[in-house]
């Protein structure tokens, strides 16, 4: 024990490091390793509520999985619903409204006929001067001109009842969109670690409703000594992450660096991250956040 105990001492006092209990040793000289490394979640969002109302579905538990906009829970969304109910008949009465050219049809006839009894009573008095006097050919071109402009005013009745119709569409898009805000979705892929509210209870806008981290990527940060690297031999290099689970297992993770800090700590130090791809074993995630690890990064 005295002799185990002062071969420590001597270890320590000549500056040579301990050994980390598990982790392979690294042997290529083309590898920064970083000890003490420390374990983080990319993503971890409280998702909110986009509007106040009551909660009629919850559909999530804690542990469940989901997928990028699964529904997670569900606001009283029936006054939304009637309000699209109404805008798409809005929009429909509208629409007929646009598409009806009857009076664009029956002012093309009406122009039409005033032309040709205009016409008719000029070859007239073409023919034989005089026949027809001179204020009914003028109330027949006035007539005429009244028939012309009435084809452009029907024209734009079109126009603007297609304008209505248009505007209509985006009540449409609106009262969707407000249902659509009623509905609280996963917005990625992970795991539900907290549901906040219950199934009947009220919820104000923003209030969170559901907490959803990412687990199948996690991001690994740690400190590495600038007199040994400089940034641009770490920069979106791979990277292999250890970590020592129960009973001294060893499970080895693949990554790249994502992000080196232009910042340096005391002793010349700058913060690196990577990024790496967790996996599951039956059932379970063996990279965790918060695990401390030790990171490999091959720089050449």
């Amino acid at each position: 024990m005295r002799s185990t105990t002062l071969t420590l001492l001597l270890t320590i006092a000549m500056g040579s490091p301990l050994p980390q209990s598990g982790y392979p040793t690294p042997a290529s000289p083309n590898q920064a390793t970083i000890e003490h490394c420390q374990v983080f979640l990319i993503q971890d969002v409280e998702v909110p509520a986009q509007e106040a109302g009551r909660l009629v579905r919850v559909d999530v538990r804690e542990s469940d999985i989901v997928a990028a906009g699964d529904l997670l829970a569900q606001i009283d969304d029936r006054q939304a619903q009637l309000q699209k109910t109404a805008a798409e008949l809005e929009r429909a009465a509208a629409q007929t409204r646009a598409d009806d050219d009857i009076e664009v049809r029956f002012a093309m006839k009406s122009f039409e006929l005033a032309d040709a009894e205009l016409t008719q009573d000029l070859e007239i008095n073409r023919k034989s001067s005089g026949v027809i006097p001179m204020s009914e050919i003028r109330r027949k071109r006035l007539a005429r001109h009244r028939a012309e402009l009435q084809i452009d005013r029907s024209k734009l009745d079109l126009r603007v009842a297609q304008m209505t119709a248009d505007v209509q569409q985006a009540a449409v898009l609106s009262a969707e969109d407000n249902i659509l805000r009623r509905q609280i979705n996963a917005p990625f892929k992970g795991v539900v670690i907290d549901v906040q509210k219950q199934e009947g209870e009220w919820v104000d806008k923003g209030e969170p409703v559901v907490r959803v981290v990412r687990m199948d990527r996690l991001r690994v940060d740690g400190f590495i000594d600038g007199n040994a690297f400089n940034p641009a031999d770490l920069s979106d290099r791979p990277v292999i992450v250890h970590v020592q689970r129960a009973r001294g297992e060893i499970e080895r993770f693949a990554g790249k660096v994502t992000f080196i800090s232009p910042l340096v700590q005391a002793g010349n130090h700058f913060r690196i991250r990577a990024e790496v791809e967790n996996r599951q074993r039956d059932g379970h995630w063996l990279l965790s956040p918060g695990m401390n690890a030790r990171m490999t990064v091959q720089t050449e």
